[in-house]
């Protein structure tokens, strides 16, 4: 009997003497991964005819758009602002906050990006011609395009 107690503590010692270690478990890290940043592109565009001139120059950062605007349409009120919007499959959706003769407005618009111009899109308003009813329905005309050109340093 005192072999087999004996036998009994020598097993039991053995075993817990080979037990093996947990892994270490990482805790999760509270390091916050910084977000990639994304380059920023500056480019311009413009369109002058027959005393008229639009221009527009856009910091694209992904599909973020942010930028200037000025139309300067012959015989027609000159309205300069900013434009901030998104840039998805070549189509620039946009709000454009403007003045016109000392009065601050806001209205939607679109270009098509072909090549190395921009094409104003044109479709159905809302009630207060603030922005368009559907952006899908928008159609793009070359009637004045903005074509790429430096921008000034």
């Amino acid at each position: 009997m005192k072999k087999l107690i004996l036998l009994s503590i020598v097993f039991t010692t053995l075993l817990t003497g080979c037990k093996k270690e947990a892994p270490e478990t990482k805790t999760p890290s509270t390091e916050i991964a910084k977000p990639v940043e994304q380059p920023t592109t500056t480019t311009c565009y413009s369109f002058e005819e027959k005393g008229s001139t639009i221009s527009l120059q856009m910091e694209i950062t992904g599909n973020d758009v942010t930028g200037t605007m000025v139309y300067a349409l012959a015989e027609k009120d000159k309205n300069t602002g900013t434009l901030k919007g998104t840039l998805n499959n070549d189509i620039l959706i946009a709000d454009y906050t403007f003045q016109s003769e000392g009065v601050v407005s806001k209205r939607q618009v679109a270009f098509e990006v072909r090549g190395n111009q921009l094409i104003e899109g044109y479709g159905e308003m809302n009630e207060d011609g603030t922005s368009f009813k559907d952006v899908n329905q928008l159609k793009f005309n070359s009637t004045m395009p903005l074509n790429k050109k430096d921008c000034p340093k």
